[in-house]
């Protein structure tokens, strides 16, 4: 038979790895920095920016191929966003197969970039009416507002500036299409 002293110790030795579990499971892990985050009005002011001075260029270099391409945007912007996608597709597809990226990926940049100056000025005059009908400029501002304020809003924005860039995307198509 076990005597009452063996039993006394570990029946304290239990307690005590019982009370150092306990405080084992309290200790908290080491967490990991989480990454810095970008203030929403650091990406405001950025996407503002970049499409200010791209835009601007746009409107310096070819003012009449932008008004082409606004009106296209006016005045079918389904099939604009269907030959965006199209594009943007295509593109991705044909970097990933060829693996031509350093050709591809700033072609998908500069067709999503020059999409959203489009859907920008489009979006300009039709908010600002004919105060800005003469020039491109005040359209642009308007517009850039505007895709960067919606830009703002978590999940929608991303998904609506998604789909302004197809349609000004699939405007450039059209444009090129219509002038082979």
């Amino acid at each position: 038979m076990v005597s009452k002293r063996t039993l006394r110790v570990a029946g304290s030795a239990t307690v005590a790895l019982a009370a150092l579990a306990g405080v084992a499971a309290a200790q908290q892990p080491p967490s990991t920095p989480s990454p810095p985050q970008i203030s929403p009005i650091l990406t405001f002011v950025a996407s503002l920016a970049l499409n200010l001075v791209i835009g601007g260029i746009v409107v310096a270099v070819a003012p009449d191929y932008l008004r082409r391409t606004s009106a296209r945007v006016r005045d079918d912007p389904v099939s604009s966003f269907i030959w965006g996608l199209i594009a943007f597709i295509g593109l991705l597809v044909a970097s990933i197969l060829i693996i031509t990226m350093i050709v591809t990926i700033p072609a998908l940049l500069v067709l999503g970039i020059v999409g959203n100056v489009i859907v920008a000025v489009t979006l300009g005059m039709l908010v600002a009416g004919g105060a800005v009908d003469d020039s491109l400029f005040k359209a642009l501002v308007v517009g850039v507002i505007i895709v960067s304020l919606i830009g703002l809003v978590p999940i929608l924005g991303g998904l609506v500036n998604f789909v302004l860039g197809m349609i000004g995307g699939g405007a450039v198509v059209n444009e090129f299409r219509d002038g082979r």
